[in-house]
């Protein structure tokens, strides 16, 4: 049994490096990486823009909105039941790859997945998913590597192998603010992945699945090998966010001087502090203490003399506002979700199906492909991962409609309607035959009026 893990240990090595070696001899593959990671150094840490651990800090920790909209995102990922599937029709596979969220359509989804894919049990990918590693659950995975890439633009996963067989029987979370890619030559750019301030040892890139954000910001010391933090095009919105939370909060603690009671003559004359004191006395007492140091007084015929503003004068209030649609247009998400205004019911409700179809499962279905990119070296190209069209509770509407609408399609057999709706077809034949009426006669079979069996008089 050792001899027989050594020879496959050692066959996929040799083809490891077979690969490699294709690459780094490619003409076409050369003259574009002399130019493309030109300045690449090997065994230095690539450079980065930013400091990602910046928009962790300053964004979604420190700005309520930031926060609300990214666990609002990840809490829908964490949500979805993945299942192990068998390929059996790779045409219909990849249909259903291909559908997009623009114009989503249930109906053709679950056909094309049904006719493509077949759900299985039992197998290491299934274990792999229910025991990906012994503090983690794979929806907790799924939470946090939405979470870093939201904020970062980077997460990555760590996969452990097993050495005899090569598959994953565990899976890791690295932080995504701390964790970088180790430079190599311009022929091979990414050499692996180190946790910075944590250790020197390099992690093999064999083992690390990279999910970011795309990064047009090219420049060819390798850079754009980072995503791209979203909340980068929104930092200065929400610096003025932080700052207008922050005035808000001053205001309320420490509210100053808003202004001078004062008189148009004889300003020269102030009041003694017995005065003054008596008189402030007077006006809190009136007033009630909340009014303290809001005002100063000056003898003379009094006048009121404005020389603070308060936040709503302004302005920061109706700006928040502002600045909370531009966060959730960077998210993709409906600003109904997130206001403090009454929404209608049927608003919120189409808020929350948009949340789930136009901003988490386009995401989600590029990490499930990128996923299984990875599983299809490692457990086969008949296996393929994917979540639970049918248990997305945001859907079950549109399940609704389907159902109604397959009602009453008398051209559709029953096993038909069964399937689009994911459930079991019946053994019975008769599930498959079309009826022609609502006597449910089967069409080609003649109706036995049973007056053949009348004798004649």
């Amino acid at each position: 049994m050792q001899f027989f893990a050594s020879n496959i240990k050692k066959e996929l090595a040799d083809m490891q490096q077979k690969f490699d070696a294709a690459m780094q001899n490619n003409q076409d593959w050369e003259r574009f990486a002399k130019q493309f990671y030109k300045y690449l150094q090997s065994r230095i840490h690539v450079p980065t823009y930013e400091r990602f651990e910046d928009y962790i800090k300053y964004a979604y920790s420190y700005n309520s909105t930031v926060y609300s909209i990214i666990n609002r995102r990840a809490s829908v990922a964490k949500s979805l039941q993945w299942l192990v599937y068998r390929v059996k029709n790779k045409q219909k596979q990849r249909q259903y790859k291909a559908l997009g969220t623009k114009d989503f359509n249930l109906k053709t989804a679950i056909e094309l997945k049904n006719s493509g894919l077949e759900e299985v049990e039992g197998t290491e990918l299934n274990e792999l998913l229910e025991n990906p590693n012994a503090y983690e659950s794979w929806a907790a995975i799924i939470e946090t590597m939405m979470i870093y890439r939201d904020t970062t633009g980077n997460s990555y996963l760590y996969m452990v192998f097993n050495p005899a067989t090569r598959k994953p029987i565990g899976l890791h979370i690295l932080p995504g603010d701390k964790t970088r890619i180790v430079g190599g030559t311009y022929l091979e750019p990414i050499l692996g992945y180190r946790l910075d301030e944590v250790t020197q040892e390099i992690l093999p890139k064999e083992n690390i699945l990279h999910w970011k954000y795309p990064n047009p910001q090219w420049t060819p010391d390798g850079r754009s090998l980072y995503g791209m933090p979203p909340l980068k095009a929104a930092a200065r919105v929400i610096a003025g966010d932080n700052a207008a939370v922050d005035a808000q909060l001053h205001a309320f603690i420490n509210e100053g001087v808003k202004g001078i009671i004062t008189g148009t003559q004889h300003t020269d004359i102030d009041f003694t502090q017995e005065q003054g004191e008596r008189l402030k006395k007077s006006w809190e007492k009136n007033k009630g203490p909340k009014a303290k140091n809001d005002v100063a007084f000056n003898r003379a015929p009094l006048n009121w003399l404005k020389i603070g503003e308060t936040p709503v004068d302004l302005g920061a209030l109706q700006a928040r506002s502002m600045n909370k649609e531009d966060i959730c247009a960077i998210f993709r998400v409906h600003p109904a979700l997130i206001s403090n205004e009454a929404s209608t019911l049927n608003n919120m409700d189409n808020a929350i199906k948009s949340l789930v179809t136009q901003s988490v499962i386009p995401d989600v279905n590029d990490f499930r492909d990128l996923l299984n990119s990875q599983f299809t070296y490692h457990f086969g190209e008949e296996y393929y991962i994917d979540y639970d069209l049918m248990a997305i509770p945001e859907l079950q509407e549109d399940l609704e409609k389907l159902s109604r609408t397959l009602q009453g399609m008398d051209w559709v057999t029953a096993n038909e309607k069964r399937t689009a709706t994911q459930y079991d077809r019946y053994e019975d034949m008769a599930a498959d035959r079309l009826y022609q009426n609502t006597g449910q006669i089967p069409l080609g079979m003649d109706f036995d009026t049973s007056f053949d069996n009348i004798p004649e008089l």
